[in-house]
């Protein structure tokens, strides 16, 4: 039964693949991305490498109205594309300036300097950056909740995410060449892994990733290997940051309590238990009847913006609370939020609303092939794959780049490229 599960859920993400290169011209899409990441992670799941807590009726059902929801909200804008539309994704670098986009590289660069300056003054200033080298899992545990060290310029330092995605479409997509521009891509990486936060580098490359694929033309043989060496260098990075802050298996004796794995494998139980402990977790969360927040975590950003203004209305905390599940856990997928703010039902519309938008957003790039619009996917397109984890929609940073990226689009587009290219055709 087992092996069946395993089986069905991978095929069920490759028939999500094989629907968006057929039916949506690209087989790295967001639909992709979503199922393909939820079947996948669903086949791990089922390898039960880990004894969890049982998942039951009502988080299945769920993951289950999650996934329709966010089917039927995709479908939508698909029915009212006109096919005829689909333009050539090289036409997203003829629309750029590069001049000006290496201007808006200079700049981020410049800010995300200062972010990282500001940063390292107050882990300075708190545990020592010696603590970098001694014990680097201090510097991240001072980070989190209630914690000495915190992010003063927490803006600047999500620009150096930005970077490497416009640092790489401008070397990539535009094909320029540039001795500026590859050391201030080298400057952003070292940056994100100053943060000791897997969110910044995975959000950097995977976005960069998406973006390019919908810049450049390629074939699926350029897409597979593109997707591989991703998946490899995340793995890479994962390892790494993982035996850094001393983050493996070894370590987390509740962990192996509950595994099922022969010891030559323990090594990939990490990886294992982050792909796969969001699903019970939310059975666990579901459980514990968490009060109604009331849109407060779902539109979070805003709430923080009014806060400024009115400290008395206090947002609810974005990071969970540790549950057991049977060790510690506090990623809940994607569904955490829209659940706590508007139950059971509040799931079915709310993901058939952001199937809606991030629908919108890709088939409005493929009519278009505006920067904007390449630049967007890549953000939902990362939010998408990582859904399995956490709601990326609703937090700030994809918010902060869905406005700066507006200004920045208007900054480096040349629109007459979109005309001469209809006269062309």
């Amino acid at each position: 039964m087992t092996d069946m599960a395993v089986l069905g859920c991978l095929a069920l993400a490759a028939l999500a693949v094989w629907i968006s290169a057929r039916f949506f011209r690209h087989p790295i899409s967001p639909f992709s991305l979503f199922f393909g990441s939820w079947f996948t992670a669903l086949a791990i799941y089922n390898l039960h490498w880990i004894e969890y807590v049982p998942i039951r009726r009502p988080a299945w059902t769920l993951m289950g109205l999650g996934c329709l929801g966010f089917a039927l909200g995709w479908f939508l804008p698909y029915l009212f594309w006109n096919s005829r539309d689909l333009r050539p994704p090289e036409l997203v670098g003829q629309q750029v300036s590069a001049e000006r986009l290496r201007t808006v590289i200079v700049i981020c660069f410049v800010l995300g300097a200062v972010g990282v300056a500001a940063f390292l003054a107050a882990v300075s200033s708190t545990v020592g950056l010696a603590t970098y080298i001694e014990a680097p899992g201090g510097v991240r545990e001072a980070m989190a909740k209630g914690g000495s060290v915190v992010e003063p310029l927490k803006a600047f330092d999500w620009l150096n995410v930005a970077n490497v995605a416009l640092c790489s479409f401008y070397l990539f997509a535009l094909k320029r060449r540039s001795r500026l521009i590859w050391p201030i891509l080298a400057f952003s990486v070292f940056a994100l892994f100053l943060m000791e936060d897997r969110t910044h580098f995975f959000y950097a490359f995977s976005w960069t990733g998406f973006l390019l694929l919908h810049s450049m033309k390629v074939t699926l043989r350029k897409v597979m290997i593109v997707m591989a060496a991703g998946a490899a260098m995340l793995l890479t990075q994962f390892f790494l940051i993982a035996v850094w802050l001393g983050k493996v298996a070894e370590n987390n004796p509740l962990l192996l309590e509950v595994a099922n794995v022969q010891t030559g494998t323990i090594v990939l139980l990490s990886p294992y238990m982050y792909i796969t402990e969001s699903f019970p977790s939310l059975q666990v969360y579901m459980d514990s009847a968490p009060a109604s927040t009331h849109g407060a975590m779902t539109f979070y950003p805003v709430f923080r913006v009014i806060n400024m203004v009115d400290p008395t209305l206090e947002p609810p905390p974005i990071v969970g609370e540790f549950l057991n599940v049977p060790f510690e856990s506090n990623t809940f997928t994607w569904l955490q939020q829209f659940y706590t703010d508007f139950g059971t039902a509040g799931v079915l519309v709310a993901t058939w609303f952001v199937g809606l938008i991030v629908s919108f957003a890709y088939f409005h790039l493929l009519s278009t092939r505006s920067f904007y619009s390449a630049f967007v996917n890549g953000i939902f397109s990362y939010c998408c794959a990582l859904s399995i984890f956490v709601n990326h929609f609703t937090q700030g940073p994809a918010w902060f780049f869905l406005a700066s990226g507006f200004l920045i689009s208007r900054w480096v587009s040349q629109p007459a490229a979109s005309t001469r290219f209809a006269e062309e055709v």
